[in-house]
Formats: C-alpha cells, sequence, structure tokens
C-alpha cells in the first residue's frame, strides 16, 4: 500500500502539472463476433456482420462536475457490410446506439441521466454509486498520458478493468464511470469485447453553460427503467432475432 501511495504521489507530481477541466473525446469499441457460436448458423452471420462496431462520445469536466454525451453522430462499422443483398433479400445488421447523457455533480455525490428508449426521452436521478475499485501498482501510458490500473467486479459479477491518470485528478469518466483518484482514460468490459479509449484530450476552461444537468424526459426511477429496456430487448429478440442490442432484419426486394 506505501508503495502504490507513492506511485500516485509521484505521477500526480512529477509528470507535469495536474489538469483538472478540459474536454475528452472517446471512441467506444464493440466486438459484434465474441459470444457467436462456432458452427453455420454462426458462419452465416459473420458473413454478414462488420466484427466491430464503433461510435464516439465526449466527457466535458471541471473540479466539481462532468457531463458524458454519445450525441456524436451515427456508429461505423469495420468494415461496412451493412445493407448486403444476396438472392434477393437485403440483409442490415447494426447496434442499437440510443442518446445517452450523463451529468454528475461531484461535490453533493449525484447524477442525472437523460436517456431514450421506444421513442421517448427519460431521466434519472440517483446518487453517485461508491465503487470498490481495487488499484494496483501497474502502470502504463495511454494516449499520452500515465496511468494506473484497477479492477472491480460489478454487480453482473462482470470484470471490469479501468486505466485512469492522477495527472487529471477528477474522479469521473466515460458512461458515467468514476470514484477513482484520477480521470479515467481507457476502460474494458466483458473479457475485452466492449472497450472505451480516451483518442482526444483538451485541456481547456470550460466555460459556464457548458456544463448542464439534462432536463428533458419523463422522470423515472432506475429500476423501472432498467425493465422497460428488458422489456424492449425480449420484444426485439422476437421481432428480430436480435440480442444483446444486435437487430437483425431481412426484407425481400
Amino acid at each position: 500500500m506505501k508503495n502504490l501511495s507513492l506511485i500516485l504521489a509521484l505521477l500526480s507530481t512529477v509528470f507535469g502539472f495536474a489538469q483538472s477541466e478540459g474536454e475528452i473525446i472517446y471512441t467506444t469499441k464493440i466486438d459484434m463476433w465474441a459470444g457467436l457460436p462456432d458452427d453455420e448458423n454462426g458462419a452465416m452471420i459473420r458473413q454478414y456482420m462488420p466484427q466491430y462496431q464503433t461510435m464516439q462520445s465526449r466527457l466535458l469536466f471541471n473540479a466539481t462536475s462532468s457531463i458524458y454525451s454519445n450525441d456524436m453522430g451515427e456508429s461505423k462499422n469495420e468494415p461496412d457490410l451493412n445493407n448486403t443483398e444476396e438472392d434477393n433479400v437485403q440483409i442490415e445488421i447494426r447496434m442499437d446506439n440510443p442518446l445517452e447523457i450523463i451529468y454528475s455533480d461531484l461535490e453533493t455525490n449525484t447524477t442525472i441521466e437523460q436517456r431514450d428508449l421506444m421513442d421517448k426521452k427519460f431521466l434519472i436521478k440517483d446518487s453517485i454509486q461508491a465503487s470498490k475499485w481495487k488499484i494496483t501498482a501497474e502502470s502504463k501510458e495511454v494516449s499520452g498520458y500515465n496511468c494506473l490500473k484497477a479492477f472491480l467486479i460489478n454487480d453482473q459479477e462482470d470484470e471490469i478493468f479501468a486505466w485512469f491518470t492522477p495527472q487529471i485528478p477528477v474522479s469521473t469518466g466515460p458512461g458515467g464511470m468514476g470514484g477513482l483518484p484520477g480521470l479515467i482514460m481507457y476502460v474494458s468490459m466483458d473479457s475485452g469485447r466492449y472497450t472505451i479509449a480516451a483518442d482526444k484530450i483538451i485541456l481547456r476552461k470550460i466555460e459556464k453553460g457548458e456544463i448542464v444537468a439534462p432536463k428533458k424526459g419523463k422522470e423515472i426511477t432506475r429500476a423501472k427503467f432498467e425493465r422497460l429496456v428488458e422489456k424492449k430487448r425480449k420484444q426485439q429478440e422476437k421481432e428480430y432475432g436480435g440480442e444483446g442490442g444486435i437487430i437483425i432484419r431481412t426484407e425481400e426486394r
């Protein structure tokens, strides 16, 4: 523990003047082939489904608050294999990516999330849940910043890895993540199937009005919203054969 404390102190002081406000552009990358069966069905899906889908999001932060949004345009496939036509059948495979805005007040320890679901907007107000991160002494450079590795196991028993930098001493990160003594620069979940990486870091003064809590939407509890998400997922599976947010549509031409 003494060695870890020493590393944190060195990273925050030796490697440059600590900044506490700015803008981060993250890239989320999803391996859409992960979990597909190793049989004929899996092979057929791989012919039409791009292996990776990427999307960008933005985090604005200062010493007391932050706002995260994925409203930066449509997601992209790698390679672009959508709308493949074969035998007069049009096949579309895409990842559903609803709007997500997350405001965090680091002083009052509260969060307000605006989420889109079933063509409606919802507001979820909650306290910032304390995450039981375990910080390791492992370090590496991420996007030009010296970072330490931390991990936790969530309620679904999935292991989440994060790299954070004490050089930016703000306890926040992408997707409402936080609770570490520094900004989260990289996240890996679901055995590496789902990653979020800081691609562009702009340390600048955040002007008044740039970080504002979302106000549009019907207020709803987190538990009720999660029940609605599950209902929609089952509906998609029944209608389109989609699973885990992946929607597959076929249309005769």
